[in-house]
């Protein structure tokens, strides 16, 4: 082993160039493997430490060191110890350590040496016992996503579960194809199937030790796919990134072509996605009021009533208030003009010729251009003394979705909004009050009710038809 250490050190010397350090300052290494016992397979950390005589870490060392265990041969090492070697930085500061690192494949009494490159005569040393991993034989592990027995509307999805931690995972799927992950440092295994078949789909996972025996198995789980259903393809959020708080954001879908309904769901809010072009689906919403991470998860419903629910489909990242945000929970009982010193005389910014077109699935506010407005503020009447500032739009427009069950009215207003030169805003009075459908339209109540009426027709006329035939 001496002349195998020596060799390597000889033939690294040409290529690897150590600082040099004052005599007698590096006496040895300092290894620890964090246990005194451990299973075969079984990762360990390793620490190794640059000391002096004293055992005192030389936060100054930037030099080169050989690890390998002697003991034994098959022993595993990280990706940073592959070639059996590592390089010191300067932001070591002497000692680095490494988590999950180490696995031997014997039993017994291991090893861990460690020497620097330059000195053989410096050198560290760890032992472990290793034992069979006898204890290995009924490992648990547990399919957490998806849910057993939901339909899907594609043919592809992500297994994730957990078990040992850096154990190798077999997911089975309809008891003949065999997919391999591996589970990470917290236990934890994720897979994309894909090509999953039309109909009943079974996926089991199992756990292997180091001689790929099945060590541990979860319950297998059923997912059905339904290529007719509505098929979730993308998403994205503008403005990009992470918004501020209560900022208005759009949302845009890309799924089937021609659904009944898309709606997203951020923080318990619901908004409404309209179909521009085929298959892609936009609507307009706020992000929540409090900073934090939230998931958007989308519904998709077609002509059939198949629902689909893609949870968590991107995730919305609120952090800071926004500027307008004081503006937007604006809840006043009186609205009066802003006077300025800047705002000329002749300024004309009053609201007139409101119209309102009313269509089957939303409502169209147009009123006059304002020749001075920079933009228009909508206001929602929330109670008889209290409106609430919902929109700023640069349109003499706005659509308002026809949504719910059952048929509403809301009462909306206008406010022009002009800027002067030094970037201050003025806002001109509130125009008067509109009635505005919000709720479904009657006459598809009226529509329904003729079709139940005419099919109840057709039948008794059937059976009369019947009784003197």
């Amino acid at each position: 082993m001496k002349w195998y250490i020596k060799s390597f050190l000889f033939l690294l010397s040409f290529c690897i160039v150590s600082p040099s350090f004052a005599a007698g300052a590096l006496d040895h290494f300092e290894v620890i493997l964090w246990k005194e016992t451990a299973k075969v397979g079984e990762a360990l950390d390793i620490t190794i430490s640059a000391v002096d005589k004293n055992n005192e870490i030389i936060t100054t060392y930037t030099g080169d060191i050989l690890v390998f265990s002697e003991s034994d041969k098959e022993a595993q090492f990280p990706n940073d110890l592959a070639e059996n070697s590592y390089s010191f930085t300067t932001s070591d500061t002497g000692s680095v350590k490494f988590e999950n690192a180490v696995q031997f494949q014997n039993a017994g009494n291991q090893d861990v040496y460690v020497y620097d490159l330059n000195d053989e005569n410096i050198l560290g040393l760890a032992e472990v016992t290793i034992t069979e991993n006898e204890a290995a034989a009924n490992l648990d592990i547990e399919i957490n996503s998806p849910e057993n027995g939901i339909t899907i509307g594609k043919n592809t999805i992500k297994i994730s579960g957990t078990t040992q931690k850096n154990y190798q995972v077999r997911i089975v799927v309809n008891k003949g194809e065999w997919i391999f992950t591996t589970s990470n440092g917290d236990g934890v295994f994720e897979k994309e199937i894909e090509n999953l078949q039309q109909g009943a789909n079974s996926i089991q996972a199992f756990v292997l030790n180091a001689d790929d025996e099945v060590v541990g198995e979860s319950e297998a789980i059923s997912i059905k796919v339904d290529a007719s259903l509505p098929s979730f393809k993308s998403i994205s959020i503008t403005p990009e990134g992470s918004v501020q708080a209560d900022e208005l954001i759009t949302i845009q879908v890309v799924s089937s072509i021609g659904l009944t309904e898309v709606t997203a769901i951020v923080d318990d809010a619901i908004t409404v996605l309209e179909e521009g072009r085929d298959g892609i689906y936009t609507g307009k919403t706020r992000a929540p009021k409090k900073d934090g991470r939230y998931g958007v998860d989308i519904i998709m419903k077609d002509e059939f009533a198949h629902e689909v629910r893609e949870a968590n489909a991107a995730t919305l990242i609120v952090d800071g208030v926004a500027l307008n945000a004081a503006a937007t929970e604006e809840k006043p009982t009186v609205i009066e003009t802003i006077n300025s010193t800047e705002t000329p005389t002749e300024l004309n910014l009053t609201i007139t010729g409101i119209e309102l077109t009313e269509l089957k699935t939303k409502s169209i506010l147009t009123w006059d251009a304002v020749a001075d407005a920079s933009s228009y503020n909508i206001y929602k009447k929330i109670s008889e003394n209290q409106i609430e500032l919902i929109e700023n739009v640069e349109e003499a427009r706005y659509e308002i979705d026809i949504i719910g069950d059952e048929m509403k009215y809301d009462d909306f207003a206008i406010k022009a909004v002009w800027m002067t030169a030094s970037g201050q805003t003025i806002q001109w009075d509130l125009s008067e009050m509109t009635r505005v459908q919000t709720g479904p339209e009657l006459y598809i109540m009226l529509a329904l009710l003729a079709f139940l009426m005419t099919g109840w027709v057709f039948y008794l006329r059937k059976n009369t038809w019947n009784t003197y035939s």
